[in-house]
């Protein structure tokens, strides 16, 4: 038997915090930050114990800055 090998993954438009799973979506909010693969709210940013992998750029919305981690 073989395996199909799925290469990639579309996650779609739908912009969720890892952390508390609010929905940024429709958000105009700005900030957020990673760690590895979990995308963090900019309300959840604030509360990190340890300095995230990467951070919004200036003025970036949440949305926006998810989507730019999509693309990769």
């Amino acid at each position: 038997m073989e395996w199909e090998v799925i290469a990639t993954c579309d996650p779609g438009d739908e912009v969720i915090c890892d952390f508390c799973n609010d929905s940024y979506t429709e958000s105009e909010e700005t900030g957020g930050s990673a760690i590895g693969t979990w995308a963090i709210c900019p309300k959840c940013t604030k509360d990190l114990k340890e300095e995230p992998d990467q951070r919004a750029k200036e003025g970036e919305t949440f949305r926006d800055f998810v989507y730019r981690l999509r693309k990769g």
